[in-house]
């Protein structure tokens, strides 16, 4: 088959990779990059004139792009997209009602509110890794010096966001709500959060305020819309914050971020490394890898997690209910629903080394057998397939 590869704004390969190994024809449009939430870049007319002037089975891409899907609609050309970031706004676009989209989203709480909502050809599937990619890994002596930690933790702080700008202009009643909010949902994994919804109050306060309806270009319900927007960042802001500075009050911990380090305290703060060739590394040279869920994710397995095993690294996350159904706790990866278990599961691996390496072994072993992104496109031409009878 024959596919053409749209890049995102921040595009890697996998997917035109594993097709490629898969003995696919797979054309990539180089002529730019795109963001999801613009719809009217000139460029777009250019990929038009490459599927007419071509013959593919599939347009593919990652994330959802709403102009791309209403060109393959004219065309009738089917437009493959598999999301991994949750809320996507460009997903409550009118485009995702498009016939000849095949939606793929790694977030089986995002599919869900997507299904109830009567989107067609719309599919749950967790993420994968490119073990051709993660496991190359070339680790000298010096990446050994430089990464080797008892603690790492690449990513974010969110310290940029909706609720630090404006909370100052809420009434105090109204910020009281907000802060209540986050204050029960702060460390605790115990359960899974919905997106937040904003009270009527707030909603009017916003919409009075700051003419926040204006800023909900698409079809999400604007109380859910303005939740996630204050609230979901803040969390995992706060959530962050606390775990590194919990876990730095006993043990060394690594930072790798572009964030403000206001906040920390004893954290070992180190530069932003390149996501495809020095994070792998630090992913294998670490005991402990922690994952930090952005809130947003209701309940589903962020890329981290994948790219951590791919690189034989052990998984210290916070429970996501879709780890269950793909991962064995304690014998793939472990978790922590609040602070005291983070604490007890650190004390534990970092004095079990044997423990530790065999669920970071086991880990790999899964991700590589039933995992990897040849198993996942081979997954979603299949299913494209079985759809299509």
């Amino acid at each position: 088959m024959h596919f053409l590869f749209i890049q995102t704004k921040h595009s890697f390969y996998d997917i035109p990779w594993a097709l490629t190994e898969m003995g696919h024809i797979v054309s990539i449009f180089e002529e730019g990059t795109f963001n999801p939430l613009e719809y009217d870049s000139p460029v777009y007319e250019d990929i038009r004139q490459r599927i007419v002037e071509n013959t593919f089975d599939f347009v593919i891409s990652y994330l959802f792009f709403p102009r791309i899907s209403d060109i393959c609609e004219q065309l009738s050309v089917d437009y493959i997209s598999w999301t991994y970031d949750s809320p996507l706004m460009s997903l409550f676009h009118p485009a995702i009602y498009n016939r000849h989209n095949y939606t793929f989203i790694f977030d089986r709480g995002e599919y869900e509110y997507l299904r109830k909502r009567n989107v067609p050809h719309l599919y749950h599937l967790p993420l994968g890794v490119n073990l051709s990619r993660t496991g190359a890994l070339n680790i000298t002596p010096e990446d050994e010096a430089n990464y080797s930690a008892d603690i790492s933790f690449i990513g974010s702080l969110y310290e940029n966001n909706t609720y630090n700008a404006s909370i100052h202009l809420f009434p105090e009643h109204l910020a009281l709500e907000l802060k209540t909010y986050l204050m029960k949902n702060l460390c605790n994994w115990h359960k899974v959060k919905p997106w937040p919804s904003t009270s009527p109050a707030v909603t009017d306060f916003m919409n009075q305020t700051f003419q926040a309806e204006k800023w909900n270009l698409w079809e999400m319900e604007n109380p859910i819309y303005y939740g996630i927007l204050v609230l979901s960042r803040k969390l995992a802001q706060m959530d962050r914050l606390t775990v590194l500075n919990t876990l730095a009050e006993h043990y060394p911990v690594q930072l790798y971020t572009d964030s403000n380090p206001e906040h920390l305290i004893g954290v070992h703060l180190k530069e932003r490394v390149d996501y495809f060739t020095d994070m792998y590394k630090i992913f294998h040279l670490t005991k402990i890898n922690l994952n930090i869920t952005l809130p947003s994710i209701e309940t589903g397995i962020p890329q981290r997690i994948f790219d951590i095993m791919g690189s034989g690294g052990f998984v210290l996350t916070n429970y996501q209910p879709e780890i269950e159904d793909i991962f064995s706790i304690g014998t793939d990866i472990e978790v922590f629903h609040d602070l005291q278990e983070l604490l007890d599961k650190t004390a534990y691996y970092l004095s079990h080394e044997r423990e530790r390496l065999t669920i970071a072994m086991n880990g790999y072993k899964k991700v590589r057998e039933k995992y990897s992104y040849i198993q996942r496109m081979t997954e979603i031409i299949r299913t494209i397939k079985e759809e299509k009878q």
